[in-house]
């Protein structure tokens, strides 16, 4: 589609090429038994560095899986139960083959291996639910929770918060503007959109 976007019409080469490019995305698809990876609704679903495929969900565990392209199977090569006391709401990929998730009030950080993930330290300073995590630059990654705030923790042992964004109400999403030092938050009741420079934490703007 960007091709032709781009270029106006793709070749007959190349639609071929699509085509069977196509195929073989349904084949893999059709291989995929989901009951084997969780046993309840998926919340998350995240590429790795190493392009293994983790996800979590209400049953409250993590799944790692990878993908055999020339039998065109999928392989469960981790899966974490009870990886948190209720169901696991986002995951974030850390440096150095760590992996971070969150639940009700806890967030959690792992050391992923080829067949096991190995837990590092459990962090509690939320007071609520943790809806989602995400990296930043310079050794960060940052949380939102219910108890209206957004914490920026350092990504390296002993993994503590920097500081908490206060925020008027529920913060429910996260996103890091990838070319500026700008995160944005979500909140709900009331709702609103703000947004934070992620250098000094100072809030720049918000929309009502």
């Amino acid at each position: 589609v960007q091709h032709s976007i781009e270029h106006n019409q793709p070749t007959k080469g190349e639609i071929q090429q699509i085509n069977g490019e196509w195929n073989i995305i349904k084949g893999i698809r059709h291989d995929v038994n989901v009951d084997k990876i969780h046993t309840r609704d998926i919340f998350f679903i995240l590429e790795l560095t190493d392009t293994r495929i983790a996800s979590c969900g209400v049953d409250k565990s993590i799944s790692i899986v990878s993908l055999d392209y020339q039998t065109k199977k999928w392989k469960q090569d981790i899966k974490q139960v009870n990886a948190h006391s209720g169901g696991v709401n986002c995951l974030c990929e850390l440096s150095n083959n760590r992996l971070v998730s969150c639940s009700f009030q806890t967030i959690k950080v792992w050391s992923i291996t080829p067949t096991t993930l190995n837990l590092l330290t459990t962090l509690t300073q939320h007071t609520d639910n943790v809806y989602k995590v995400i990296p930043l630059t310079n050794n960060r990654f940052a949380s939102c929770s219910d108890d209206k705030t957004v914490k920026i923790w350092n990504s390296e042992s002993p993994y503590g918060v920097i500081t908490s964004l206060q925020h008027d109400g529920n913060v429910f999403d996260l996103l890091k503007l990838k070319q500026k030092d700008i995160l944005i938050s979500s909140i709900y009741n009331p709702n609103s959109i703000d947004f934070w420079d992620s250098n000094n934490y100072q809030k720049l703007h918000s929309i009502k």
